[in-house]
């Protein structure tokens, strides 16, 4: 873990397994960030499947794997998509089994690259425990666990979670529920995925808050567009605005407000 406190904060998003809206709380987190303020780079690490370039409908134009095959300059990567810096791993499925020891020095170029120009940095991770999970969590100062009510992706995040304690016992989680009914039913199940890594493991993960399981996002996703753009008024807004203000009281960019032990 990055136990750096000068420069930007690293965030990484992670899951046990797809599927569980990994991709979509990274780009709206990061926009609701840069709406309240912070500058914010989020960097697409799963590589060759890309997801975040879709999602904000925005074309790619120059990739990391592309930068390794000399085909665009580390210029050509960051790119603005509506107020946030965009850099993609690669979406090229061809790229998915590329050399991951080059892929890991450049993210790492490139993360130093964006340390001087940006308050956040959120790197997107491929669902499991491969390389460019590893590197992200690694690099990060908190790793987000996106979490939903069942069985087989808490079965999953339980083992990443476990995996990264047996090489850093500190390592610092907090978790987001996704698909949640209410907040309720989103700190419940928070709480039993404490319980489990309690009873099991002595650790605790802090909640930062819950996206409902909504037409809205199910909308955004399809018409690719970010909840803010697709849906100004809608109160998932206040949810996703929670979350961001607890990643940045976490990061100590301002107040801490409302960050929950669920316990």
């Amino acid at each position: 873990m990055n136990n750096q406190t000068e420069g930007p904060f690293v965030l990484s998003v992670i899951s046990g397994k797809g599927g569980v809206g990994k991709s979509m709380t990274s780009v709206n987190l990061s926009e609701m960030l840069t709406l309240i303020g912070f500058s914010v780079a989020l960097i697409d690490a799963d590589i060759g499947l890309s997801n975040c370039a879709t999602l904000l409908n925005e074309q790619v134009h120059g990739s990391v794997a592309g930068w390794i095959r000399g085909e665009n300059g580390l210029e050509d990567l960051p790119q603005d998509a509506g107020g946030i810096t965009l850099i993609t791993g690669s979406d090229d499925p061809a790229h998915h089994t590329f050399d991951p020891d080059l892929m890991v020095d450049a993210l790492d170029q490139i993360v130093s690259h964006l340390s001087a120009d940006y308050d956040f940095i959120i790197i997107d991770t491929p669902a499991g425990a491969g390389e460019m999970t590893l590197w992200a969590l690694d690099r990060a100062h908190v790793g987000t666990i996106i979490l939903v009510d069942e069985p087989t992706a808490i079965s999953d995040i339980y083992r990443l979670c476990k995996y990264v304690y047996s090489i850093d016992p500190g390592f610092n989680f907090a978790a987001v529920v996704n698909f949640a009914d209410d907040e309720e039913s989103a700190e419940s199940t928070c709480k039993r995925f404490n319980h489990i890594l309690d009873y099991f493991l002595k650790k605790q993960v802090n909640y930062l808050g819950f996206i409902p399981a909504s037409i809205a996002v199910k909308n955004s996703v399809k018409d690719q567009q970010t909840l803010l753009q697709s849906n100004p008024g809608d109160p998932i807004l206040d949810e996703l605005r929670f979350i961001a203000e607890n990643v940045a009281g976490m990061a100590g960019k301002v107040p801490q407000r409302a960050e929950k032990p669920v316990l």
